[in-house]
């Protein structure tokens, strides 16, 4: 008897499916229910079919009558929130997915689906958990690899971020959505090859073109390549639910073309779309930026108020601990080396000289070490790797075990323990940069100014540059940057508090290099932009370099470069100006009260209130 005057198979109607023969499959599923009205298979194929139809209502009506009749069953939960999430219900569609991992808490794939969901919803921090649970047990799922990685970089966590990626150059092709958003978080690990070539292949999908073609702009103005992102986005034919994505694309171009009001208005339009609970701080924070430029300080504090409550939330989940009233997001100022301890370290015979040791450049952020740290790099002898926690992993390193406690045992380190940590942080560089035989390294890392310490024990002949700007600007640019790191959202949340930590940290600076006699060059950021042939000078002379006049392209060097690691990668491509100078006086209302504790470091370094 032929098929159609017979009771379908599940066989037959699982083909179909299989077989992308959605109409068939679903009409083979009707006419067996119509036999069979129990037939559990029979009504999770139709839901299958249903979904694929994009009818995710009519599915989700079949997942809660297969919850009715076997509430003990996980799929049916997991399938009734995936079709809720593409209604849009994803209140609803949260429910089921932890009503599913309830009954079968190692599936890997709800976990995935959940953390999706979370992600879509903002929350970075559940999705890390999430999708590092489902990795773990299904590492073979680019799902969780893709959104983990971009979870962890949002909670400062780019190590993880960057293994979770490893060998995805040999990934198949994963899908539209999935080809792009991996493309997105490869550009945020300086992996924009990888990104470039995937984005371009996928271009040329039509179904895909749309988002590919935003995300290619992204990359592009995130390499300071602005003529093509401008030009992708112009040719562009956005689709609908890309809109969105599209508008802060084009608010951020605008910033970057000096075009500030427009850049405001396409802001204002992309977050008019996000509820409060959505809105990222990112976003906020570039808003605030425009509102300064166009001198308007109101609307600029009122939405960095807005970012920093996002910050401190987000902050607050990673780390509780820095919500509590006596916190010290800059901990490590709590272990100074005191005069006493100094006088016990050994000599070290061993020690490198100042050519076989890294240059330093240390600072508060936000006081020019990225201008600095591009200078010097484009000298032919000199290489840069951008910002690394290298001399952290040196620390680390000393302590496992327990038997040294950082900094309290630096005099006990015995010639060969301090050989091993050097060992310990050349092993970390060659992971990142190859240099030559006569290459000489610079390690830029504002927050190196807190570990001269470790700087001075395993490498003290190093030569340090320690970058100077008003600290009323430095205070202003921090709380007007959107930082990762939980400890340093904190310390930014508000001006008094990062005034009580910029003194702290210039204090605790100011005694150790001192102490330690280290071979500082103190450069303001200011005399950099007014004259810059002396400084340049300056600095040759305290590296010791032959010729200095390679230091004088290194802006061309940095459009050259490409990917810069820093926030202030659009502005170190741009002419030397004085524009940010004195910024600090437009918001003199805000900075008023902290002067007095900024007063010895002005003082100090010779600037005026």
């Amino acid at each position: 008897m032929s098929e159609p005057a017979a009771k379908p198979s599940i066989k037959s109607i699982a083909e179909r499916l299989q077989g992308n023969r959605l109409v068939e499959s679903e009409a083979l599923a009707r006419r067996l229910l119509q036999v069979e009205p129990a037939n559990i298979d029979a009504k999770v194929l139709l839901a299958v079919s249903l979904l694929m139809q994009q009818r995710p209502g009519e599915a989700a009506e079949l997942h809660r009558q297969l919850i009715a009749a076997q509430p003990k069953e996980s799929t049916h939960y997991n399938n009734l929130g995936t079709a809720l999430q593409e209604l849009g219900d994803l209140a609803g569609a949260e429910s089921a997915y932890r009503q599913g991992l309830a009954l079968e808490p190692d599936n890997a794939g709800a976990l995935a689906s959940l953390g999706s969901l979370r992600w879509q919803k903002g929350d970075a921090v559940e999705t890390r958990d999430l999708m590092l649970a489902a990795w773990r047990l299904d590492p073979g799922m680019p799902e969780p690899r893709i959104y983990g990685a971009s979870a962890c970089l949002r909670c400062a966590d780019p190590e993880m971020a960057a293994r979770l990626l490893e060998h995805c150059e040999k990934w198949p092709f994963l899908g539209a959505t999935l080809e792009a958003d991996l493309s997105a978080v490869l550009i945020q690990i300086d992996r924009t090859d990888e990104a470039e070539r995937r984005l371009l292949s996928l271009i040329r999908r039509p179904e895909a073109r749309s988002i590919a073609s935003i995300r290619l702009a992204a990359l592009m103005e995130r390499v300071n390549r602005l003529d093509e992102a401008e030009g992708l986005l112009a040719e562009a034919s956005i689709a609908p639910e890309d809109r969105r994505e599209a508008s802060l694309m084009s608010a951020i171009l605008a910033s970057r073309r000096g075009r500030f009001d427009n850049a405001i208005s396409l802001f204002l339009e992309h977050l008019s779309g996000t509820s409060s609970e959505n809105r990222g701080a990112d976003t906020l924070f570039a808003l605030a930026k425009a509102y300064d430029k166009v001198g308007n300080a109101v609307a600029a504090l009122g939405t960095l108020q807005q970012a920093h409550q996002i910050q401190m939330h987000h902050a607050g989940r990673l780390a509780p601990n820095l919500l509590e009233p006596n916190s010290n997001p800059l901990d490590i100022l709590e272990y100074p080396v005191s005069d006493e301890e100094f006088a016990r370290w050994s000599t070290d015979p061993a020690a490198p000289s100042a050519n076989e040791s890294p240059i330093f450049i240390v600072g508060f952020p936000r006081s020019g070490t990225t201008l600095l740290e591009l200078m010097l790099d484009a000298h032919p002898g000199i290489r840069s790797m951008d910002e690394r926690a290298f001399l952290q992993n040196v620390i680390r390193k000393m302590q496992e075990g327990g038997r040294l406690l950082y900094p309290d045992h630096l005099g006990r380190l015995s010639a060969s323990e301090l050989n091993a940590m050097r060992e310990t942080y050349w092993g970390c560089v060659k992971g990142v940069i190859a240099l030559g035989k006569i290459d000489r390294l610079v390690d830029k890392n504002p927050l190196n100014i807190l570990r001269l310490p470790i700087i001075h024990r395993i490498f003290p002949k190093a030569r340090i540059i320690l970058a100077l700007r008003h600290p009323c600007d430095v205070l202003l640019s921090n709380y007007m940057q959107n930082f990762n790191a939980p400890a340093y959202q904190v310390l930014c949340s508000s001006i008094e508090r990062l005034a009580q930590g910029y003194a702290e940290t210039m204090d605790f600076w100011t005694q150790h290099a001192s102490r330690f006699n280290a071979s500082v060059l103190e450069l303001r950021y200011e005399d950099l932009l007014t004259d810059l042939g002396s400084q340049i000078n300056r600095i040759a002379l305290h590296l010791e370099l032959r010729d200095a006049d390679a230091l004088r392209g290194f802006q061309e060097h940095a459009k050259a470069k490409g990917f810069i690691s820093t926030p202030s990668y659009s502005q170190v491509v741009e002419p030397l100006n004085t524009k940010a100078v004195g910024r600090w006086q437009r918001y003199r209302k805000l900075l008023e009260p902290v002067l007095p504790i900024l007063r010895p470091a002005m003082d100090r370094w010779g600037y005026e209130a």
